[in-house]
């Protein structure tokens, strides 16, 4: 079962470790074992008991505080389902229906009404706007399918009537009732809190959780419940986040190794911490199977290696069970058996997955532990100076089964890497450089914060990862001294002179206080003459692209490219390259499992890239339909279309398709005539002074457009 992210960012994936043999059981989607993968999933409490108000104050949550859209639509005291359209006007209208087609032109019987308006061949924008010119109060767009919309209508659009959405069969029940009064909401709900994972405060104005809990995360919208305990009635605790610091060398997909991350809040609280236990410390502790707590708002309900996921079971209060720690060579010995009884499979203990920067603890029998929804939330133990972390819930197999120990990050590992991030030299840890054609270099600013009380010189070095030749540059010319609380910029160029996916690490040193590291990624792809010739025409200047772990070609038809067979946790990418203003249209379509609830934290689907920034996903098995971008600026642009597969359900062919991409140029701006004058000298160095003033003028008025999002529109 796949959770709603925006409710709780949980993951189910396969765990593939760099030292599994190749004789590794598997479990597929019926649970059958038939390859060396092995579901992962991120943890939960099971078992466990209701947590005293008051005791754990430094326990906190990571959680989304959002007013979620809602649409209502009555006729006749009967309800309709509807969906909210992006950047619709809020509001409701009480009015006659009327039938305006497709909203191509203005809706002139449209006067004090409600536009019932079928979707197709122009923007919905101007659907709306056609409505509005006509006198129209409200509008009504239906879809060409089952399901109601779940598009925009562009951070531009300038109405103010509300625009909802319905279904293709509840827009032909509407056309039965022209003239007919009915009402149309478009409005907020009270905002909710929602728990995605836990964390603990460690001091001043740093928070400790799991990596892969803010992977990737918005910190706009995700903020930290500090001293969370009833996530119902506590939204006014929740603080802002000003950075995120995952480790550098967390890896995700693999061993699920140095699953760790800092938050720096806003703002310094004035609030109780909890200590963090050192490596030795956690060692004998270990060794002599202490009992230790772990504490979350996850799942109650648990499971087996085999069994079906449960459903989503989240308690609004915080709960905590008892468990017990134990060395690694007592948990790897204990998942070689696991292994062994559930597929007759024999690993080693060394191809467990379990690493010296993750510690284990379980309870003798099973039916206690962490599960979906704990993620990211303290392990911790009693010791002579009281309640310390040990640990971060990380993963495990299934949730609580007696079989297969939990798996926590082992803070103590990590003492080093957070100093350096909370006392020391922060910088962002982790980046990727968006998809790039060969030869074709790209420049990222990356911040450098001295959280340190003294003043440092900086040196910085790059070090490729299992590569000779990285493709990498640094200017560093801006961050060389840093005083305390001082944030400065360095800029990291990827020049992609080398096809495939890089990465390289940017080591700081300094004289006096300690620094952290960051790893870059880039990805350098070729040029795929094939699609050129298909989808291009000599007017357009386009040049394509085409990479990741497989990439696009030609559909058998040759009237469109479809992206490469991938497997699971892979994708597969196609990139255009061309020049100028205007708009460009295309037509696309996906054949994957669908994502209909859960657009925030998507599994199979079809991304859709602009310079670098994501504007839209689609998903599910669909038909082609046209997508338009408008007012292009002027200048190189870079497109790109991915398709993404995560690990768990396969529906339909889990690629995308493309077909048809045209752009359109800007006319060229109306130039003014201007009279033919004789200038004395005088007025021809006052009118060159005025033309430098212009020329910077209408350099600022440029970079304020470019600012501007792309106003994005499906028709």
């Amino acid at each position: 079962m796949k959770y709603i992210a925006f409710i709780l960012l949980t993951f189910t994936i396969s765990l593939i470790p760099s030292v599994y043999s190749s004789a590794a059981p598997i479990l597929n989607k019926n649970n059958l074992s038939i390859s060396p993968e092995i579901p992962i999933s991120m943890p939960k409490i099971v078992g466990g008991e209701l947590a005293d108000e008051g005791d754990w104050p430094w326990m906190s949550a990571l959680v989304f505080i959002d007013n979620e859209r809602f649409t209502s639509l009555t006729v006749d005291g009967v309800a309709y389902n509807s969906a909210p359209l992006s950047y619709s006007p809020l509001g409701q209208v009480t009015a006659n229906i009327v039938d305006c087609g497709i909203g191509d032109y203005q809706c002139d019987a449209a006067k004090d009404k409600i536009c019932l308006i079928a979707r197709g061949e122009i923007d919905f924008s101007v659907k709306a706007d056609n409505c509005q010119a006509g006198g129209g109060v409200g509008a009504i767009i239906y879809n060409n399918n089952l399901s109601e919309l779940a598009f925009t209508l562009g951070e531009d659009f300038s109405g103010s009537i509300p625009v909802i959405s319905v279904s293709l069969s509840n827009g032909s029940l509407l056309l039965d009732n022209i003239n007919k009064i009915i009402t149309i909401t478009n409005g907020y709900i009270e905002s909710t809190q929602v728990a995605n994972c836990g964390a603990s405060f460690i001091g001043s104005k740093w928070v400790l959780t799991a990596a892969h809990c803010v992977e990737d995360t918005d910190i706009e919208r995700l903020k930290v419940n500090v001293g969370g305990y009833d996530l119902t009635n506590s939204k006014s605790d929740a603080k802002s986040i000003k950075n995120i610091y995952i480790h550098p060398e967390y890896n995700v997909g693999t061993d699920i190794n140095n699953d760790i991350a800092l938050i720096e809040l806003v703002e310094t609280i004035n609030h109780p911490a909890i200590p963090l236990l050192s490596k030795s410390e956690t060692a004998q502790l270990a060794a002599d199977n202490s009992s230790a707590t772990v504490l979350g708002w996850g799942n109650v309900l648990g499971y087996g290696p085999t069994d079906p996921t449960p459903d989503n079971s989240q308690p609004d209060k915080l709960q905590q069970v008892e468990l017990t720690l134990l060395t690694n060579d007592e948990c790897k010995s204990k998942l070689v058996q696991a292994y062994k009884d559930l597929n007759n499979t024999t690993f080693t203990v060394d191809e467990v997955g379990i690493t010296d920067s993750m510690i284990c603890a379980h309870h003798l029998g099973g039916g206690r532990g962490s599960c979906q929804g704990d993620s990211g939330g303290p392990l911790i133990v009693n010791t002579n100076h009281g309640w310390q972390q040990i640990g971060i819930v990380s993963h495990g197999i299934g949730c609580a089964d007696e079989n297969y120990p939990d798996i926590y990050a082992r803070v103590g590992q990590f003492t080093e890497w957070i100093n350096s991030i909370t006392l020391g030299i922060a910088i962002e840890a982790n980046y990727k450089f968006p998809i790039t054609p060969q030869y074709k270099a790209q420049t990222q600013k990356l911040n450098i914060t001295n959280n340190s009380n003294l003043t440092t010189d900086l040196t910085y070095t790059l070090q490729a990862v299992n590569t000779e030749s990285h493709g990498f540059s640094l200017v560093t010319d801006n961050c060389t001294t840093l005083s305390p609380q001082q944030t400065c910029q360095i800029e990291v160029t990827f020049n992609a002179q080398k096809l495939g996916k890089q990465n390289i690490e940017i080591i700081i040193d300094s004289n006096n206080i300690p620094t952290s590291q960051a790893t870059v990624s880039a990805e350098a792809v070729a040029a795929s003459p094939s699609i050129d010739a298909q989808l291009s025409n000599d007017s357009n200047g386009f040049s394509w692209f085409s990479g990741g772990d497989q990439p696009w070609q030609l559909d058998d038809t040759h009237t469109s490219i479809v992206s490469g067979d991938i497997a699971d946790n892979e994708q597969s990418s196609v990139l255009l390259v061309f020049s100028g203003a205007g708009d460009l249209s295309f037509e696309w379509k996906v054949s994957s499992e669908a994502n209909n609830d859960n657009i925030d934290e998507p599994y199979d689907a079809l991304f859709l890239h602009i310079d670098g920034e994501q504007i839209a996903m689609i998903s599910g098995l669909l038909t082609y339909e046209t997508f338009t971008i408008n007012d292009l600026p002027a200048g190189e642009h870079l497109v790109t279309w991915t398709y993404k597969k995560d690990a768990l359900t396969s529906e339909g062919q889990d690629q995308g398709f493309l077909k048809n991409v045209v752009y359109t140029p800007a006319p060229p701006p109306t130039i003014p005539d201007t009279p033919n004058t004789v200038t004395s000298p005088e007025e021809e160095t006052s009118n060159n002074s005025s033309g430098g003033s212009t020329s910077l003028t209408l350099f600022i008025g440029l970079c304020i457009y470019l600012q501007r999002r792309l106003r994005i529109s499906a028709a």
